[in-house]
């Protein structure tokens, strides 16, 4: 049996993207141990599960680019943010920040084939999940990684009264032009987001409003929920017709308390669940695990305590944590202050016009904090 040096928990796609960028900062994989392990993964994932749509920026395509070959996305060029009743918007263009796109949407599922089929070449150490104590890494490992998606009990909780209604919108009639826009469009109550699928004028929905009006929508005819969408979208993108199965869900934004301790560490959502405006939780997740990539690596190659590089890494990314969750948080409560509209609406008027003010905002969104 292979020594075991990190053990990550979790299959998913952060942690399979740490595993991987451990052994791309030149970590021999049979010195990594993946919980559940290559032979336990299951070819097929609920339906729900693996068309679950991701908002994914372009800075962190530019570092899954490099561990695997990406799937097919719809990619977003532009994201119009709008207010529901007031004349400002801004644009937030690709040539704001010298890219081609701002980001790619794509699903769950095929994003994690694409990184499994990059972990499926390559020989990981295993671990002893029988016998060991459940939560607790195995006799080999000297740091585990908690990357399962869940705080857990150990965290802090905000409720915003908000559920999400999820589906998908084909809008056959929209302008081609439009077809790589991304749509923020704030309401009353909550953010109402569509965004451009791989399919030619298809976009995810993601429509946040008080939870008891979400529930009801979710079961509402589809004639009158897309009415009630046209009503909210306006006429630019022509007649909505909504496709495919509704879920309902209710939003938090959870933070664990503990983020690491001696000989564990969490990452992603295990360490933080956020609201899904703006689209920032797994790209937030895939700076933590690139980042404890680096920390590791430096750290094995130097010969330094473990416990200390993780300390190191973990203040080091406190400032963008925080200043995303911050962000996220202000965004999905703050829009729905009536007193504070027309001084947002101004903002947003003026953001449109200046590409100076627009450019630290879409670095935030595409980059996160920079040191």
């Amino acid at each position: 049996m292979n020594a075991a040096w990190v053990e990550v928990r979790g299959a998913g796609p952060v942690g399979l993207a740490l595993a991987l960028f451990l052994v791309r900062r030149g970590i021999d994989s049979r010195r990594i141990a993946l919980e559940p392990a290559v032979a336990a993964w299951s070819h097929t994932l609920p339906a729900h599960l693996a068309s679950r749509v991701l908002a994914v920026s372009e800075g962190t395509c530019q570092l899954l680019e490099r561990v695997a070959t990406l799937p097919a996305a719809g990619t977003i060029r532009q994201v119009e943010v709008s207010m529901l009743g007031h004349a400002g918007r801004t644009r937030i263009k690709a040539d704001d920040v010298r890219t081609t796109a701002l980001g790619r949407v794509m699903r769950y599922g095929d994003l994690l084939d694409a990184l499994r089929g990059a972990a499926r070449g390559l020989d990981w150490a295993q671990t002893e999940s029988a016998t060991q104590t459940p939560g607790s890494p195995s006799a080999q490992a000297s740091l585990l990684v908690h990357a399962e998606g869940d705080t857990g009990d150990d965290a802090d909780a905000r409720t915003f009264d908000q559920a999400a209604l999820l589906g998908e919108v084909c809008a056959a009639q929209a302008p081609l032009a439009l077809h790589d826009v991304a749509f923020e469009r704030f309401t009353d109550y909550g953010p109402l987001a569509l965004l451009p699928l791989p399919q030619p004028a298809h976009w995810s929905l993601v429509w946040c409003d008080q939870v008891q009006a979400s529930q009801s929508r979710q079961l509402a005819d589809r004639s009158s929920i897309e009415q009630a969408l046209q009503a909210r979208i306006g006429p630019r993108l022509g007649p909505l017709r909504l496709e495919g199965p509704l879920a309902c869900v209710t939003l938090s934004r959870r933070t664990r308390r503990t983020g690491h301790q001696p000989g564990e560490v969490w990452i992603g959502n295990a360490a933080q669940s956020l609201h899904p405006v703006a689209g920032q939780g797994l790209n937030l997740g895939m700076r933590d695990a690139f980042e404890l990539a680096d920390a590791l690596a430096l750290a094995d190659r130097r010969d330094l305590p473990m416990d200390r590089s993780v300390q190191g890494w973990h203040a080091a990314r406190r400032a963008d944590r925080a200043g995303t969750i911050r962000l996220t948080d202000l965004m999905a409560r703050s829009f729905t202050w009536p007193l504070a509209r027309p001084v947002q609406s101004g903002l947003l008027a003026a953001l449109d016009v200046s590409s100076t003010l627009r450019r630290p905002l879409a670095q935030r969104l595409m980059f996160g904090h920079r040191r």
